[in-house]
């Protein structure tokens, strides 16, 4: 996009409408770190009595998931949990970046906040539905129904930005910043929208949490956990996302059990109301 088209609202803004009007709290995990989350109840006279805990992507950070969030405050209270490696987190010197200790935060905000898990939807993305599938192959949640958008096997990370990533110190992290960018915008961006939101993200980007989390994550392969386990999973496919590889999400797909395989097309209709749609039509079936 240059600079004399419109620029988008991810362009515009630092702050989601959703973070307005919701409650956001610090939850202190098992090992001290706190993360980040917001909660909201819908209207008695349209609560469906179901939950919809939103898990977002590494990185990922409210803004992009705005559309969602809005939309889903019609029909579900919501709890959006920010994973430790976001710039919200508040971390120690003992906080670890592996993925026993992710899965473990989000278990024990569950216990916390006494969820429902009968009646608990969880929307993830990439990274996250690994964490998920991870706590369902481990039994650590049970909800009703689980949603994988673009799940993956491992973070994606081009080899130029975790060479980066490992031999740059914190302080320099900003050079790094700039390779991201340039990668997602000229390789993995649908469109100027899209790449405005990963572009925004990056800018809001840790140093520190994400080499320690993009270290353990880029480095290993987890098809594994998408075995194992009975639960409900609808997976949701992006097929024209150049951010996520369809051939990944056709094999998870296969390797789940008690799944249910619908193709959105694109990140626009994952992150905006077809995806709600989408999960209304699931639960009223």
């Amino acid at each position: 996009m240059n600079d004399t088209k419109k620029k988008t609202k991810f362009d515009l803004l630092s702050i989601a409408e959703y973070e307005k009007t919701a409650e956001i709290s610090y939850f202190q995990t098992s090992d001290g770190t706190q993360i980040r989350y917001l909660q909201s109840k819908v209207k008695k006279d349209r609560n469906n009595k179901y939950t919809l805990v939103l898990i977002a992507g590494w990185a990922s950070i409210v803004l992009g998931w705005d559309d969602v969030l809005t939309e889903a405050q019609s029909y579900f209270d919501i709890v959006y949990i920010e994973t430790r490696e976001k710039g919200t987190s508040i971390i120690t010197k003992k906080s670890k970046f592996d993925i026993e200790r992710f899965t473990l935060d989000i278990k024990e905000l569950f216990e916390y906040l006494k969820l429902d898990q009968n009646r608990v939807i969880i929307i993830t993305s990439s990274f996250s539905s690994m964490l998920v599938a991870y706590m369902l192959k481990n039994k650590m949640i049970s909800p009703f129904l689980s949603v994988f958008i673009g799940p993956i096997e491992r973070i994606p990370l081009p080899r130029s930005l975790k060479i980066v990533l490992a031999i740059l110190p914190n302080w320099l992290y900003t050079l790094a910043k700039p390779v991201g960018i340039w990668w997602v915008r000229h390789f993995k961006a649908e469109d100027e929208e899209h790449a405005a939101k990963y572009t925004q993200a990056i800018k809001e980007g840790d140093p520190y949490k994400w080499k320690q989390s993009s270290k353990y994550f880029s480095n290993r392969y987890f098809w594994v956990v998408y075995t194992g386990f009975e639960d409900k999973v609808l997976v949701i496919d992006e097929s024209v996302d150049r951010m996520h590889d369809t051939k990944i999400t056709q094999q998870i797909k296969e390797m789940i059990s008690n799944c249910e395989y619908i193709d959105l097309e694109t990140n626009k209709n994952t992150h905006s109301k077809p995806i709600i749609d989408t999960i209304r039509k699931y639960i009223e079936k």
